[in-house]
């Protein structure tokens, strides 16, 4: 049996972008690949950057 819809090694340190969307990482090639998605479940997930590590809150 496959694992579950979003079992795929999510990253457990998503960060906000605001406050309305998650930014988190799943494995990459090259590090992690960050994907952001909209927090209240509508939406598709969108990379948005290939080769990093995990999403950080600067502000």
């Amino acid at each position: 049996m496959g694992r579950p819809y979003g079992a795929a090694g999510v990253d457990d340190q998503a960060a906000w972008e605001d406050s309305r969307t998650l930014v988190y990482a799943l494995p990459g090639d090259y590090g992690a690949d960050l994907y952001t998605v909209p927090a209240d479940g509508t939406g598709k997930a969108r990379r948005i950057t290939t080769a990093a590590l995990s999403p950080a809150y600067v502000g």
